[in-house]
């Protein structure tokens, strides 16, 4: 047969290998030299193949799954015996392939981009309680029955489970598809205490309690007498013994009881400003009183019969004869401080390392819980500024006739400033509010500098997200904790979310953080400074914990909900609702956070 570029013919594959290997290597890794170098395409394709750091559309495959075999495709399945032929087929076959990974690029880029318009409030996945005649029922996010209102009582689901109670007021536990995981008769009581649960059932040797973790797991074995909870941990009474078992399930502290000893433990827990440090507790058993970590069990003062008191950040006091009192201060499983000297004792955040002890005759001594010496003698409440993490105090410079600052962080001095400013308001969430000697404001850093060279005529405080709301001769605006502008100077007034709020919308692309205030009228803008609509309020209130805003016009009152934009009428501006993380109730209705009329509870008024 005559051979011609047009003819197909059946190839001898061994004599065409060469050729065959290289297309399925263009197919693993295409070539891009062979695309012209004027290409659009060719920088669109370089930029993904290349981009081996960009993981935003990554995809993640399962290693422990089998491996499925590979068809690849060859230029060998065409059967083509020309050369030139080949050559034609296997150029479009990369152009081919190179609209398909552009095409392919294109849908996972507007897949993304719509996945992330479509993300739903936070909590939304967890159903929705309602109650009707008298009965607990759920219903989803978009108003739909999970579960006809059927139980005696029902409570807010918590990681996913709810307990609830049947007719005969027996509890069992349900999914988030209603679905009962915990039967009725599986337990004889349960109880919430934080996220776990504090169970009891009947076993071998009578009913006994135990805890059960977030996800309906044994936490620990069901050998209890009785188990309560109390800030971070739990007590327990197991046969002649009581003790302390820590918020992971382990029995950290047990006493061993008498036959005249009374089953009764109570745990007084002192609170901390920063989580991140070790808290103590007061242990009583029958009158008998102790310092205990409750995370280890560690004992760290006691047994006394006289009474403790615990105080914030593990300061505690003993009541000694006349009711006189011992301070005593706890860190690091070890007692810093033990006097009966003082009036009161105190430390305002456990990071500054400086307790504030009130002496007999009414001065003030500010110790280092490092050196236990006072950071300064002579230091009155004039002289110093408690703040979240970090103490200052001033003292006179008499050789360059002004006051310095002296930054004190863990008991120990770590910078000493001469500046030409007084403090006045301390350190709050990083920051601290300087006031120049012209009498403007400025903001000063944890490291003892000025965030800015702006000068401000008010400056309010940061909140916890790390923005405030500051004004100069030309008008209100907003900084950031690197002084960054976020809301130009320029505007009458601006109310701002709260730090809470803020923290929980940051990642939706509909976020209100700002209303502005000129001409009278409210303006609305998003996180980066940006106006997200066109619409002008009469007045504008955050609310403080949920991403809402109350909002009035010339022509309604009404709720938006920030998540998506929504608005939800109301007959006034001062009309009450409730709002849940998941939900809100407007007199006897129910919307969820896209702003959907889902339930109405017809047994209120309307």
């Amino acid at each position: 047969m005559k051979n011609n570029d047009e003819e197909v013919e059946t190839l001898d594959f061994l004599s065409d290998e060469e050729v065959s290997n290289q297309i399925d290597e263009m197919l693993d890794f295409i070539d891009l030299s062979d695309i012209p170098n004027n290409s659009n395409d060719n920088k669109q394709l370089q930029e993904l193949l290349t981009s081996s750091d960009k993981t935003e559309n990554k995809v993640e495959i399962d290693a422990s799954r089998e491996k499925l075999d590979e068809y690849k495709p060859s230029i060998k399945d065409f059967n083509i015996k020309s050369a030139k032929t080949r050559k034609i087929v296997k150029k479009s076959m990369l152009y081919v392939i190179i609209v398909m990974l552009l095409g392919f690029e294109f849908f996972i880029n507007k897949t993304g981009d719509m996945l992330k318009d479509l993300r739903v409030y936070a909590s939304s996945i967890n159903p929705i309680r309602i109650i009707q005649n008298n009965k607990y029922g759920y219903i989803d996010y978009t108003g739909e029955k999970i579960v006809n209102p059927k139980y005696s009582y029902g409570e807010n689901f918590v990681k996913g489970y709810a307990i609830v109670k049947d007719s005969s007021n027996l509890p069992l536990i349900i999914d988030k598809g209603g679905k009962e995981v915990v039967s009725t008769g599986t337990y004889f009581s349960v109880y919430r205490a934080g996220t776990d649960i504090i169970a009891s059932k009947v076993t071998k040797k009578g009913l006994k309690y135990g805890i059960l973790d977030a996800n309906l797991k044994e936490k620990t074995d069901f050998v209890y007498d009785m188990i309560s909870y109390s800030g971070d941990v739990y007590t327990y009474t197991k046969e002649n013994s009581v003790g302390l078992i820590n918020i992971d399930g382990k029995e950290v502290f047990e006493y061993k009881l008498t036959d005249n000893d009374n089953k009764i433990i109570e745990v007084s827990v002192s609170s901390v400003s920063n989580l991140d440090y070790q808290r103590y507790a007061v242990v009583k058993v029958n009158s008998s009183s102790q310092i205990v970590n409750i995370n280890d069990g560690t004992v760290v003062f006691g047994a006394t019969l006289n009474e403790i008191v615990p105080e914030e950040n593990n300061v505690f006091y003993e009541v000694r004869e006349n009711n006189k009192k011992r301070y005593i201060y706890v860190q690091d499983n070890k007692i810093i401080l033990e006097s009966d000297d003082y009036l009161s004792l105190n430390i305002s955040s456990i990071e500054t390392g400086i307790l504030k002890a009130l002496t007999s005759s009414y001065t003030y001594e500010f110790i280092s819980t490092k050196t236990m010496e006072q950071i300064k003698k002579g230091l009155t409440l004039n002289d110093v500024y408690e703040g979240e993490k970090i103490f200052i105090y001033k003292e006179h410079n008499y050789k360059k006739n002004k006051d310095s600052f002296i930054l004190v962080k863990k008991g120990e001095i770590y910078k000493t400033i001469d500046a030409n400013f007084t403090i006045e308001k301390p350190y709050k969430n990083g920051i601290a509010i300087v006031k120049f000697f012209d009498g403007t404001y400025g903001y000063l850093n944890e490291d003892g500098n000025l965030i800015s060279d702006e000068k401000f005529i008010e400056a309010s405080e940061f909140d916890s997200y790390g923005e405030a709301i500051c004004r100069t001769i030309e008008g209100y605006g907003v900084i950031n904790k690197d002084g960054k502008v976020i809301i130009k100077f320029e505007n009458e007034s601006i109310k701002m979310a709260s730090g809470e709020v803020k923290k929980k919308t940051i990642a939706n692309n509909n976020n209100v953080f700002y209303a502005v205030k000129k001409d009278n009228k409210y303006a609305i803008y998003n996180s980066n400074g940006k106006r997200v609509n066109k619409t002008y309020y009469d007045d504008i209130v955050f609310d403080e914990t949920q991403p809402l805003i109350k909002a009035a016009t010339d022509s309604k009152d009404l709720i938006i909900t920030s998540e998506s934009l929504n608005e939800i009428s109301l007959t006034s501006f001062n009309t009450l609702y409730e709002a849940y993380d998941n939900y809100i109730i407007i007199k006897n209705e129910y919307y969820n956070y896209s702003g959907k009329l889902i339930y109405v509870d017809n047994s209120k008024e309307g």
